[in-house]
């Protein structure tokens, strides 16, 4: 979770480890059930609270995700990167999302990326990633044989 800075900086906010803990397993309990709107609530306010919490962005990027909204999903996977970049949920999601806007090879890079970071395949988040990342290359495949098709037939 945090680090000794990061508790800090929750602390100073008011605080304390467990009630953030706390709070974020509520918001993930939530979230489990598709309360999305009362979890998206509790991670805003832990964002807050916490700026510095990977884990908080990359759990409202998941839900931002399961409700469709894809760009304020892929603002918060960026932010959880840009403080933990070896978040490997926020990369597998934020792939998700880049094949969802159609952009394969973003999408590809996240999911190899992910891969990469567990080479034994011990996180469940990889084999999410692998069957992710083979339904992009079919996906640049069945694009590059239509376009050959088409090709053909001018």
């Amino acid at each position: 979770m945090a680090n000794s800075n990061d508790a800090t900086s929750a602390q100073q906010a008011g605080a304390t480890g467990p009630e953030l803990l706390e709070r974020a397993m509520e918001g993930f309990q939530l979230y489990e059930l598709g309360e999305y709107t009362d979890a998206r609530l509790i991670f805003e306010e832990l964002c807050e609270r916490d700026p510095k919490e990977a884990y908080y962005r990359t759990a409202l990027g998941a839900i931002f995700l399961a409700e469709d909204e894809l760009d304020p999903a892929l603002e918060a996977f960026n932010q959880a990167l840009d403080l933990n970049p070896k978040d490997s949920a926020a990369l597998v999601n934020r792939g998700e999302v880049y094949l969802r806007l159609g952009s394969i090879m973003e999408a590809a890079q996240d999911f190899a990326r992910a891969v990469d970071l567990d080479p034994e395949n011990k996180d469940p988040l990889t084999m999410r990633a692998r069957l992710l990342a083979a339904a992009a290359i079919e996906t640049v495949e069945a694009v590059q044989r239509n376009a050959a098709h088409s090709e053909l037939k001018k």
